[in-house]
């Protein structure tokens, strides 16, 4: 049997119905690359009876139609084609999470979304855990929290905690929607509840855990468990995520505004306390 008859097989083997275009793109493009002519999308569409357009629907152009014969083994990838289809997936993944009322998030979906085949998706993910983990380190703050907490540390704990707060307020103000459906799909997908919890709160956590036992360790600050501060200080951003941003233009309106908005305010209330000096604990 020769090589172009077993890729014509094969491209019957998996054309599905007549009018698949999916499939009969891809199989154009094998029976194209097994008699070593060029795999120009052109050439391909004229092949498989489909426009231009509907190639480039179904996969994003000439990269991801390589992605998807790289996938088959059929053909070797470029170093920069692989990372362009490996980011395409991610990204594809990003919007999928990002549509409110978003459903459970498949392999199929991603790939469909991205306009490659499911065998493009495992040539760059072991699996769908693996997908979701990347979109989790796409939209997680943790790297530039990194970078904004370790010169705080010489900071006075005022000024740590501004530019702290100021920092993960930019991070997360711009990741806002994605970050609510993150949590929304999580509610229903415990895989990805897992995901969320390791990639973000878990690498995040121990950076503020440490920077608060340094100050409180340097009496700069009382001892009090830190997490109480890390949910007041992040508690204004929380409420961005759940709520949004348009809401919470509407209840500005009310004369109600964002702490972020006087951040050095709501900073010094933290540290202050609400309650005049001279009255003790409980009021007595």
């Amino acid at each position: 049997m020769t090589v172009k008859k077993a890729i014509d097989e094969t491209g019957d083997r998996h054309s599905g119905t007549p009018g698949d275009a999916h499939a009969a793109i891809l199989a154009a493009a094998r029976r194209r690359i097994a008699g070593g002519e060029e795999l120009s999308i052109s050439a391909v569409a004229a092949e498989a009876g489909v426009s231009r357009q509907t190639v480039h629907a179904r996969f994003g152009g000439a990269r991801g139609l390589r992605a998807a014969l790289a996938a088959e083994g059929l053909i070797q990838l470029a170093p920069e084609d692989a990372m362009s289809t490996r980011d395409r997936l991610i990204e594809a993944a990003v919007r999928l999470l990002s549509r409110p009322g978003g459903a459970f998030i498949s392999i199929e979906a991603i790939a469909a979304e991205a306009g490659l085949t499911k065998g493009a998706v495992y040539h760059h993910f072991t699996d769908r855990a693996e997908i979701l983990r990347a979109v989790a380190r796409r939209v997680s703050p943790v790297d530039e929290m990194k970078a904004r907490i370790a010169p705080s540390a010489e900071l006075s704990p005022r000024d740590g905690l501004i530019a702290i707060a100021t920092a993960y307020y930019a991070a997360m103000s711009a990741r806002a929607d994605l970050i609510r459906n993150l949590a929304s799909n999580s509610a229903r997908d415990p895989e990805l509840t897992s995901i969320v919890m390791n990639e973000i709160v878990v690498q995040g956590a121990p950076l503020l855990l440490a920077w608060f036992g340094a100050q409180i360790a340097a009496g700069k600050l009382r001892p009090v468990d830190p997490t109480f501060v890390i949910q007041a200080l992040f508690g204004p951003v929380f409420l961005l995520i759940v709520l949004g941003p348009e809401v919470l233009d509407r209840i500005a309106v009310a004369g109600i505004h964002p702490a972020i908005a006087n951040v050095e305010a709501y900073v010094d209330m933290l540290l202050a306390g609400i309650a005049p000096a001279d009255q003790t604990n409980g009021g007595n």
